[in-house]
């Protein structure tokens, strides 16, 4: 169909105040710079590090995290409000001592990887507001974590950082927190 100027009619393009249907809806287009997507917001992830409980009760006790040695790579995946566990598979870096616990847990802090001073150079670190929670063994929590449900689980260990499950991270934060029997008996019942 064309339309000519004469079947033009300006009135019907832009109605008198007293023509307007009021709560009528009406579809906006986006404008050509945007997109229609929306920002997606972002989610929370998990980690598992691993470092020996000397260095990680350090770490504790200044409010701060690092791993690989000190790497800024591993670090940069990280993001605040990120929820980081610790696991020792000993007390002292390289010895077998079978200590095999979970150290501590917390959420990642706001701001970049930082160089921070250790005794023997320097390392990349990140803040961690770290939850006062005690130490707790592996062994008993075994079959109650997803992470540990493959026989190979602690080959992942080697890399220093995993990503971790949400369910496995609130399990451990909530046993950290609380007594494992009560909290087995509680997770049973649901």
């Amino acid at each position: 169909m064309i339309f000519k100027a004469s079947n033009h009619n300006d009135a019907a393009l832009f109605p008198r105040e007293d023509q307007i249907n009021r709560g009528a809806a009406v579809r906006l287009l986006p404008h050509a710079n945007t997109s229609s997507r929306r920002p997606e917001p972002e989610q929370k992830s998990y980690w598992l590090a691993v470092a020996s409980a000397e260095h990680v009760r350090l770490g504790r006790q200044h409010g701060f995290m690092q791993v690989n040695h000190g790497k800024r790579a591993p670090l940069k995946r990280i993001k605040p409000g990120d929820g980081i566990v610790y696991y020792s598979p000993s007390v002292k870096m390289g010895e077998r001592d079978g200590f095999q616990s979970f150290t501590a847990i917390g959420f990642v802090r706001e701001g970049e990887p930082y160089l921070g001073e250790m005794g023997c150079g320097k390392a990349y670190r990140k803040d961690v507001d770290w939850l006062d929670a005690p130490e707790q063994p592996l062994r008993p929590l075994l079959g109650w974590l997803d992470f540990t449900q493959d026989k190979n689980w602690g080959y992942k260990l080697r890399f220093g950082l995993v990503e971790f499950g949400q369910s496995d991270f609130e399990f451990l934060e909530e046993i950290l927190m609380s007594e494992l029997e009560v909290v087995k008996q509680r997770r049973l019942q649901a």
